[in-house]
């Protein structure tokens, strides 16, 4: 019989890769409720206590100084300081949340559809482009080749994107559009160009659904927002210096710089072979896992983009975060990576911890004990990992 040992020690952690007979001095098969701290010793995993009652949860993302949290069909916000909570809108009753915060706003998605919270404001996170009817009529415009194009302004100030229309006067006229005011739209614009210009100038502001284009004014505002539309739903979301990085099936989205509401549709994605299950952002970059590999983007949404694989694995959906340190995490099948800035991953649990697999995950970071500790929750189907020793037997032969 295998003589008893006994340790003060178990600084090594866990280990499920080697036999059970063969586990090195300071490792431990297996932890339930306990957690090594300093030294080597073992103490009781942190607690937790409730909060708040609140039923019906399916999700949440971090706002300000609390949470936004989908609870049946309400969106509440909850106060940290004080434990407050209250609905600030409405949401589907199923599906979950995913959201980043930009500048002090909230852009959340749901399984259907997206929203922008600024305090207690929620509204669209984004107006639709609006595609105006054309009809032409006797007037002063000289003949020529006109750009027209039509925005919407939301309750937060952010203009929608615009298609600009062609239209050709072969005889002096005038230009009526007209058009229904998208929901949420608190003023619409009319931009138009002289004849045969390229650049769009303001003409109109306007809370009705039509306007004539009688002359043209190029002392205006330009159009800015030309050929950029509103963002699509994404299942997972992250801050990257003043850009949203979303992910939508098999490609990753980069909305414009500081302006979270408007993307471009011809350049502003990066596609990949396979679902994107995991995105983590660093200063220098962010790590995308999509399929069996691992990739390191750097400058995305800018001429400069450029992209290379950094580990031949993937990760369990959702299980990315940026820690305190501007380190990125996630979970492999290899245990955890550590990601740095410049795009170098380390596997430190490789050798001796495989965890259990699951369909998606969250991770969050824990200090208690005097220590930081990385956890991620498994959610969904689960199953065994088949790097590690799952039964071990002792038999003789005689």
């Amino acid at each position: 019989m295998p003589e008893l040992v006994s340790s003060a020690n178990w600084s090594g952690g866990m280990n499920n890769l080697d036999q059970v007979d063969r586990i090195p001095d300071m490792q431990v098969r297996e932890l339930l409720n306990l957690d090594p701290v300093g030294g080597g010793a073992l103490q009781r995993r942190a607690g937790f206590s409730k909060a708040a009652a609140i039923e019906s949860i399916h999700g949440a993302v971090p706002y300000s100084d609390g949470l936004l949290i989908a609870a049946g069909d309400q969106l509440l916000r909850y106060l940290a300081a004080t434990n407050e909570h209250y609905a600030i809108g409405m949401i589907p009753a199923g599906g979950g949340l995913c959201g980043a915060e930009l500048n002090g706003d909230a852009f959340v998605c749901t399984r259907t559809g997206s929203a922008r919270v600024r305090g207690d404001q929620v509204g669209a996170w984004g107006l639709p482009e609006i595609a105006p009817r054309v009809a032409l009529e006797e007037g002063r415009l000289p003949v020529g080749i006109y750009r027209v194009a039509v925005t919407a302004l939301d309750s937060f100030g952010a203009e929608s994107g615009a298609a600009p229309l062609i239209i050709t006067l072969d005889r002096p006229g005038a230009i009526s559009l007209l058009w229904t005011p998208p929901a949420g739209a608190v003023e619409c614009r009319v931009y138009a160009s002289a004849a045969n210009g390229e650049t769009l100038y303001l003409q109109t502001r306007t809370g009705d659904g039509g306007f004539t284009l009688q002359s043209i004014d190029d002392s205006g505002a330009r159009l800015l927002t030309a050929n950029l539309s509103s963002p699509p739903v994404a299942t997972q979301i992250a801050a990257y210096k003043g850009r949203l990085v979303l992910v939508c099936g098999s490609a990753l989205w980069i909305t414009e710089p500081f302006a979270p509401h408007l993307v471009n549709k011809a350049y502003g994605f990066v596609q990949y072979g396979a679902p994107v299950d995991m995105i983590a952002v660093t200063d220098g970059g962010v790590y995308v896992a999509a399929g069996q590999k691992t990739y390191f983007l750097t400058s995305p949404g800018t001429p400069d983009i450029n992209q290379r694989t950094v580990l031949e694995v993937g990760a369990v959906p959702g299980s990315g975060l940026t820690l305190p340190s501007g380190m990125a995490a996630w979970m492999t099948k290899y245990g955890q990576a550590m990601g740095d800035i410049g795009g170098s991953v380390q596997l430190p649990q490789r050798d001796r911890h495989a965890p259990i697999l699951a369909s998606e995950a969250s991770a969050g970071l824990v200090e208690a004990n005097g220590l930081q500790m990385l956890v991620t929750t498994m959610r969904g189907a689960t199953g065994p990992n088949s790097l590690g020793v799952e039964d071990s037997f002792d038999m003789e032969i005689e």
